[in-house]
């Protein structure tokens, strides 16, 4: 299978100077090594290098939506896919023209990263930045909430709200395995009524694809592409652990699309009823409850790509 992104960019590369960086201080001391060499990295490459160290929660979203695009060339989200969420979050809320985004992953699963294919050292992921490619992402919207790669409703935003934050600081992917395996023998997996794009669905759980990629380096959707204003929409019919499991095989091997209990249906906009209050996961994060309206955001935020 073919993984490279469907919807390349095609501005040349500009050599980007000011660069503000927007840092969670409470990841890991490995992670702030990896984020001290990148930054080094872009400073021999010329760089002048701002860094911004978030203090509670919603802070990254507030510094992006305040930075216009006449103060730097670029904001860096430096963290995982949660706080890559926060900035692009604040940069679309912004009411003038705004810098382009680039990250530097620090995260648990790097889903975005993944997408654009930014793996590599430090140097690697510098060189990304000064002198990679614009590409429009048409962002996705739940209930006014903004996401970049993927919402969910049922089974993975269950997992995702009871996750136990202090096993995933300490223990990373495998704190996600933990969760989904015990959810997986308690969850009751309700039914969720879906219209898309006015067309009536019913399923167990429902993962709306703005990007290919899920959980990681795993492929859920393959037509998906951030680059076109329209997502790719997995139905699951069924739930319970035996599904959960064949599920999860599937995607590993880059299956999913296959089974004949998982359907992937275009979709522009949709609306997702079932128990008031299930939680919705936007990137990996809670972002609302049903019911959800979710549509192609009107405005584009440019990510900067590798070449």
């Amino acid at each position: 299978m073919d993984l490279t992104l469907p919807h390349r960019a095609t501005e040349p590369g500009i050599r980007r100077r000011r660069v503000l960086v927007i840092y969670n201080p409470t990841a890991g001391q490995w992670k702030r090594r990896r984020l001290q060499a990148t930054l080094t990295q872009l400073e021999q490459r010329g760089c002048q290098v701002t860094l911004h160290e978030t203090t509670r929660a919603g802070d990254a979203e507030v510094t992006a939506a305040a930075i216009p695009a006449s103060d730097v060339d670029v904001v860096i989200a430096a963290g995982g896919d949660g706080t890559i969420n926060e900035v692009a979050n604040g940069l679309v809320a912004a009411p003038f023209p705004v810098p382009p985004l680039a990250i530097i992953p620090l995260g648990t699963a790097n889903v975005l990263a993944q997408e654009i294919g930014l793996r590599g050292r430090a140097a690697t992921i510098a060189a990304a930045i000064t002198d990679g490619v614009r590409l429009p992402v048409h962002l996705g919207r739940a209930n006014g909430r903004h996401f970049i790669m993927m919402a969910g409703v049922g089974f993975d935003a269950h997992v995702v709200s009871n996750i136990d934050l202090a096993l995933k600081r300490h223990t990373g992917k495998i704190a996600y395995v933990v969760e989904t395996l015990s959810q997986a023998l308690r969850y009751g997996f309700p039914v969720c009524r879906v219209s898309i794009d006015g067309q009536q669905h019913h399923a167990r759980s429902v993962v709306v694809c703005n990007g290919r990629h899920y959980g990681g380096p795993f492929v859920a959707a393959p037509d998906a592409d951030l680059g076109t204003p329209s997502f790719e929409v997995c139905l699951f019919e069924h739930g319970g652990w035996p599904h959960v499991l064949r599920y999860g095989v599937a995607l590993v091997l880059g299956r999913l699309w296959a089974l004949p209990d998982v359907r992937i249906l275009p979709a522009k906009r949709l609306v997702i009823d079932g128990a008031a209050g299930l939680p919705v996961q936007g990137d990996g994060d809670i972002i609302a409850s049903l019911p959800v309206s979710i549509e192609i955001a009107d405005r584009t935020l440019d990510l900067i790509v590798p070449d």
